[in-house]
């Protein structure tokens, strides 16, 4: 009897045979999104950025159908690094909840509740989760990455809730860091890590400009043209509170568009209005 082992260059090789893009949120993005793709969710405190993470979340685990039932999740597996502690499994397991219920309804099925619990339940195990305390943890958290993607080919999405937690601790240290450097610093090591994977990184992080200033601009406008490239990432979804009692507006931009969404904030997660 023979036996094969794979070696490193093998397994990288496969696992880019593999790739496979996916769409954590059809409202928002008009394709799948390939990986080594970066989303940044930036707005002000209570705008949903850390609810909109795990709505992403949720979409990744999920599976795709169940026993006939279109769920519409990615049947991935995710990695979630917690800096901030804000990341509620509870909640994570609600939003998860009630997007199979939604589907059932959809496709005019009633499940059990056991039911819907054990595939909530089922799908939480596709979920890694790290907890950091400071930026130490964060730094090694990030070059340990490699590991975590090379023991399981179907982690699609890092998450990140907040890239920025460690921010004025850096900066304490180190003088004087603006927060979009300390960032781009991170995506560096983000990109580097996940360069041979198939997986794509979503990041919440604090509002770096006044709460009220619009930021939309011409597609053609330097200032667009150059933000993404600055900050390394390829989505950047601005989430922002406006005029109107309980609306927000989520800006997003990427290389090709600019649009702008409405929505609101429940206990049933982001309502896109359409």
């Amino acid at each position: 009897m023979q036996f094969h082992s794979e070696g490193g260059l093998e397994l990288l090789s496969r696992f880019r045979e593999n790739r496979r893009s996916i769409n954590l949120d059809e409202t928002l993005f008009a394709s799948d999104i390939g990986d080594q793709n970066i989303i940044e969710i930036v707005g002000a405190s209570a705008t949903g950025k850390t609810l909109l993470l795990c709505q992403f979340i949720a979409k990744c685990i999920l599976p795709a159908r169940y026993k006939g039932i279109k769920i519409d999740g990615c049947d991935s597996c995710a990695i979630l690094i917690d800096t901030y502690g804000q990341v509620q499994m509870s909640k994570l397991a609600e939003l998860m909840t009630v997007m199979t219920l939604t589907a059932c309804k959809i496709a005019g099925i009633q499940l059990p509740i056991e039911t819907v619990n054990l595939i909530v339940n089922k799908s939480l195990e596709n979920l890694t989760v790290i907890n950091c305390c400071n930026n130490d943890q964060l730094q090694l958290s990030l070059q340990a990455l490699e590991d975590e993607l090379l023991s399981n080919e179907r982690i699609a999405l890092l998450a990140i809730d907040n890239i920025l937690a460690y921010y004025w601790q850096v900066r304490r240290e180190k003088g004087i860091l603006s927060m979009d450097q300390y960032a781009r610093s991170l995506v560096r090591i983000i990109r580097a890590r996940i360069s041979r994977f198939c997986s794509m990184t979503v990041y919440t992080r604090w509002e770096s400009v006044p709460q009220y200033e619009s930021p939309v601009t011409s597609l053609n406008s330097p200032k667009h043209t150059n933000l993404l490239e600055e900050t390394g990432v390829n989505y950047r979804l601005q989430l922002c509170k406006n005029s109107v009692i309980r609306e927000f507006t989520c800006h997003v931009q990427s290389k090709d568009d600019i649009k702008q969404i409405h929505y609101t904030i429940s206990d049933s997660g982001i309502k896109w209005i359409l």
